[in-house]
């Protein structure tokens, strides 16, 4: 066998294996309408690269999986689910970079409604992705398709965690008002 050859069988026999081990998550995408809440569950995944997560929505209402702009790994490519307004409908992602991923669903954003899928091991803070101002402003229209421009901005991460530490579920994008 020529040395191209076992580099062939040795590539296919690893692809099979990875397939092999690669997993299936489910997150579930909850409206619970009696405690007036709407959830990714589970709200923080720990996966392996190469496994692929399935989001499920369960009740006839918009939802979406979408990525901060700074909210995946370097070298990534962002979440961005189309709207699921029917029960039943999915949405699926196989994940090969290593590191944390940070979503929300857009329309449910002033309700707190974000998770996050952690592939191998959580990033630190300087391997995730740092958006350029092309990106910020396609995130930023994206925003507006649910929210006035005064409503809701882009924050950066720093920000974000900012808030959460300080307890402010709604103010993780929530503009200023001076």
């Amino acid at each position: 066998m020529t040395g191209f050859c076992r580099t062939l069988a040795f590539l296919a026999v690893v692809s099979v294996c990875n397939a092999a081990i690669a997993e299936e998550h489910v997150v579930r995408i909850v409206s619970d309408y009696k405690n007036l809440r709407m959830a990714f569950e589970p709200k923080r995944l720990t996966i392996r690269a190469g496994d692929t997560v399935t989001w499920v929505n369960e009740v006839a209402e918009e939802h979406n999986v979408f990525s901060y702009p700074d909210g995946i790994p370097k070298g990534a490519e962002y979440l961005k689910s189309p709207i699921m307004t029917k029960v039943g409908e999915k949405w699926s992602y196989t994940f090969r970079i290593a590191g944390t991923y940070e979503y929300h669903c857009i329309p449910h954003l002033p309700m707190g409604m974000h998770g996050q899928v952690v592939v191998d091991r959580p990033s630190p803070a300087e391997e995730f992705h740092r958006p350029t101002r092309e990106q910020i402003n396609a995130y930023r229209l994206q925003l507006e398709k649910y929210f006035d421009d005064d409503e809701f901005k882009y924050r950066p991460r720093a920000a974000r965690k900012a808030a959460k530490k300080t307890g402010g579920r709604h103010s993780l994008h929530q503009a200023s008002h001076r």
